[in-house]
């Protein structure tokens, strides 16, 4: 890949910078956006004087500005046959025009039918459309970036990712002056790189020009017009230059997140995808570390299987969650494009020095010991211990949660389908063993901080809420009414200091709610 590889003296920024590939993936792209988009909004930043902090939330903004992409993935799946496509279509198009939404969507749809009933929902939908997208994916970002410690300063300018210059953006439809220096120099090169990568320097100072005034400041466009054409190639050594320069700076003010803390934040990222993955990751890390005690793996070796329990399933949205939602079986076709994120896990994985055995280990949770599992169709010789326990923590843990297509397996025909993949010979039957037992070890989370201050109702309404469900199915689903599910939300929201449905459903995989 052409992204500057980070010093191995650096891990945390190594696992970050390595990390954000998969925002790009998510967008549909394949090639290094967030990593270029970092440093040109640190270039930018530098050449307008900023301060250092200045400079640091310009790189982190830049490089993070996707993070709260999965979202809303579930409700663009519905209206576009693939949403990565969709998701890469809206990164070019003018946010403020109703035309380009329908663009986007009839292009991102495969046949004649899905472009119609995707555009008839977007015209019942426009008017919320963008402030609701906007909300969810900014309060995602904010929670996940939080996490990660970043500061304030970062999460304002991820709060204004969607605010334009002429006001006309959302979801606060803040303007000019009201938006943040940072924001408004990352808005300037998320749109250049992502036209420079797309079609050539030219197309990007074209659009630079076009969106001054409008979603652009006017000074900042015409920086980043005056700086582009001597940024370098995206393949060029330039940008390992130029990426050493940011390093100096950041070190100044260290990431403060570990590196366990930036896998466990990207593992909920994945998850955040579908309602009925939300949390997989967390509960694979969980089961896996605590058979790992019993297995005879060494420190090093438990803490490669951790952080890869947590990033295992990294890969998930490089597919179109529209995959992962069928309720029937996968053809051919969506079969391999699922099968595929296995591959995307390790690939990105595999970016950073720090994480190469971790790459092995989460790139072979669907290896097989008897040569039939994916994506290299490895067999028992050449599987590590930590491989073999994650594939079965990994069985375990999926079995016990809905999916599309089957509801929740019961706790004993789940132990059954993990004895006969021992048996069979597909899964290694000591890890099998070891994660039975630890299964049966686990202990319910304590909550601690604001979410304890929910009733056992609002926790409930939270799960539900956390799940995808509406509020009438809520209502149904306990047995309460409509207002009184809207009651809970409202008092559940004030709680958590929170304003959208996935930073609930973050929260409450967090606290294993979940």
């Amino acid at each position: 890949m052409a992204r500057p590889r980070p010093t191995p003296e650096a891990p945390p920024l190594a696992t970050l910078s390595a990390a954000s590939a998969i925002l790009d993936l998510a967008n549909g792209l394949d090639r290094d956006k967030s990593v270029i988009t970092a440093l040109f909004a640190f270039e930018l930043a530098r050449d307008a004087g900023l301060t250092r902090d200045e400079q640091r939330t310009a790189f982190f903004a830049g490089l993070l500005r996707q993070l709260g992409c999965t979202a809303y993935a579930t409700t663009e799946a519905t209206i576009a046959s693939d949403d990565l496509e969709l998701r890469a279509r809206l990164m070019r198009a003018d946010t403020s025009s109703t035309r380009d939404l329908f663009g986007a969507v009839v292009r991102s749809n495969d046949t004649l039918l899905g472009a119609a009933l995707g555009t008839a929902w977007v015209a019942a939908n426009a008017r919320r459309v963008r402030t609701e997208w906007t909300s969810e994916f900014c309060g995602a970002a904010r929670l996940l970036a939080e996490q990660l410690g970043l500061g304030p300063g970062v999460l304002r300018a991820l709060d204004e990712t969607f605010e334009r210059f002429d006001g006309r953006g959302a979801p606060r439809g803040l303007g000019s002056a009201d938006i943040s220096a940072p924001a408004r120099l990352v808005r300037a090169a998320h749109v250049a790189v992502v036209f420079w990568l797309d079609a050539g320097i030219d197309a990007a100072l074209e659009m630079l020009a076009v969106r001054a005034g409008g979603e652009l400041d006017p000074a900042t466009s015409r920086r980043a017009a005056a700086l582009l054409p001597g940024f370098g190639a995206p393949e060029d050594a330039e940008l390992q230059t130029r990426f050493a320069a940011a390093e100096a700076v950041l070190a100044e003010d260290p990431l403060p997140a570990s590196v366990e803390t930036i896998a466990i934040t990207f593992g909920d990222f994945a998850d955040l995808q579908t309602p009925f993955t939300l949390g997989h990751s967390r509960r694979v890390a969980e089961l896996a570390v605590r058979a790992a005690q019993s297995c005879g793996l060494d420190a090093s070796e438990r803490e490669d299987l951790r952080l890869a329990a947590h990033l295992h399933d990294l890969g998930h949205v490089a597919v179109p969650a529209a995959i992962w939602q069928l309720p029937r079986a996968w053809q051919l076709r969506e079969r391999e494009r699922a099968h595929s994120h296995t591959y995307w896990t390790e690939r990105i994985l595999s970016a950073a020095a720090p994480l190469a055995g971790v790459a092995k280990i989460a790139g072979a949770h669907h290896e097989r010991l008897d040569g039939s599992g994916y994506h290299r169709a490895l067999r028992d010789t050449t599987l590590s211990r930590a491989a073999r326990l994650l594939a079965a923590a990994d069985v375990a843990t999926a079995l016990r949660e809905p999916r599309p297509h089957r509801a929740a397996t019961g706790r004993e025909a789940a132990r059954r389908v993990l004895i006969d993949g021992a048996r069979t010979g597909l899964l290694d039957g000591d890890c099998v063993e070891a994660v039975l037992a630890a299964q049966g070890e686990s202990t319910p989370h304590g909550l601690a901080g604001p979410i304890a201050t929910l009733t056992a109702r609002e926790q409930d309404v939270l799960r539900e809420l956390a799940h995808g469900r509406t509020n009438k199915e809520i209502a149904r689903t306990l047995g309460i009414s409509d207002r009184t599910v809207q009651h809970h939300t409202i008092a559940i929201y004030r709680k958590l200091d929170i304003d959208t449905r996935a930073a609930a459903a973050l929260l409450a995989a967090r606290h294993g709610l979940v």
